[in-house]
């Protein structure tokens, strides 16, 4: 049995969390956190690695998925703080 997953779909999944935590460390940067934007850069590079690095197995793209999850909620919730800043 093939235990592999489309690769196509495992680098989509990969360079949306690349994207994302971009996003995220932008709205960080401009919420005056620099800390949490570096992590946020921090995260998009090992993010990025892992996409080009991992073999794409059903493991590999959930982990993917749910940093991408992850980074979609900061982002989310990030953009609510900038929104409400006054």
């Amino acid at each position: 049995m093939n235990k592999t997953f489309s690769a196509v779909l495992f680098r989509a999944i990969g360079w949306a969390g690349v994207i994302t935590f971009i996003a995220l460390a932008v709205i960080q940067w401009r919420l005056d956190d620099t800390y949490h934007a570096v992590l946020a850069l921090v995260l998009a590079t090992v993010t990025l690695f892992t996409e080009r690095t991992q073999r794409p197995t059903p493991t590999a793209a959930l982990l993917l998925f749910i940093v991408l999850a992850f980074a979609v909620y900061r982002l989310l919730l990030g953009l609510a703080l900038l929104l409400s800043k006054p």
